[in-house]
């Protein structure tokens, strides 16, 4: 219910940019020129950092744990598929929307802002745009816990491994104030996370930044390099792997893709970073 909830107010927010466009007309930066080509002085790194965004778009629109659960009774490949040829499917629709009426609505250049809610900001009087921006607040606190959660499993697993102890040895653990020293540092790991991501958002004030920068080193890295990995490392068990095999040849050339995204978009983004 709540993953439902942010979705409607992605679409309300998808749907104020188009009341935005219906009730100002096309921002005075658009031209046919300005709409396919940008306000010009574009280099290849403008072009890479919205490579990195592109794929951090798409990378956080199923990394949602919970959807394999929904996956009943019995999860397949075949229902697999299907949820993420759905989940694709929305998702460009509404980034090709967003994109589409933003650029007329919002114009190019210096009237574009860091993000729809900082272009949206300035129309706030009204009554509908001031929901939106309750709703996307409400959809970026629901999304939150569902991106801080793995890191709290990855920091539990990393503890637990560091202590040597497994996941089920929480009941013979040591106890400080009726709670296990385990439920303790988990508790300690979920507010240090969160303390670390209060302070990058504070200390950089440009969303943009830091979607280049994800989107280039932790996104690239999870979509393009870690999965070839895997489908290579697993056909190397068995006794027929051979490295000039169509499909290991295909996991090669993706891996290589995702090497270029994370060293260059890597640099891209920091590149800048210090620019800006």
């Amino acid at each position: 219910h709540l993953a439902a909830g942010s979705i409607a107010a992605l679409l309300l927010l998808a749907f104020t940019v188009v009341w935005c466009l219906a009730e100002d007309g096309p921002d005075e930066t658009i031209t046919p020129e300005t709409t396919w080509f940008g306000p010009g002085g574009a280099t290849v790194f403008t072009y890479m950092n919205s490579i990195n965004n592109v794929v951090f778009a798409y990378n956080n629109q199923f990394n949602v744990p919970q959807l394999t659960g929904e996956l009943t009774p019995q999860p397949t490949v075949r229902r697999m598929g299907a949820v993420a040829w759905i989940t694709t499917g929305m998702c460009f629709l509404l980034y090709g929307g967003v994109s589409v009426f933003g650029l007329l609505a919002f114009g190019v250049g210096e009237n574009q802002l860091d993000s729809l809610v900082v272009d949206l900001t300035p129309r706030r009087g009204s009554p509908l745009v001031l929901f939106t921006l309750l709703a996307v607040m409400f959809s970026v606190l629901t999304c939150f816990q569902f991106h801080v959660y793995p890191i709290r499993q990855f920091a539990g697993y990393t503890v637990r491994k560091a202590r040597g102890r497994g996941a089920d040895d929480e009941d013979t653990d040591v106890k400080y104030a009726g709670r296990s020293l385990t439920r303790w540092l988990d508790i300690a790991a979920a507010l240090v996370s969160v303390a670390v991501i209060i302070i990058v958002a504070v200390a950089i004030s440009s969303l943009r930044t830091i979607l280049d920068f994800i989107g280039a080193f932790a996104s690239a890295y999870i979509s393009y390099v870690v999965p070839p990995l895997w489908v290579i490392q697993i056909r190397r068990q068995g006794k027929a792997f051979r490295w000039l095999d169509m499909e290991v040849l295909l996991c090669l050339s993706l891996f290589a893709l995702g090497a270029f995204f994370f060293v260059f978009g890597t640099y891209s983004a920091i590149l800048g970073a210090m620019e800006g």
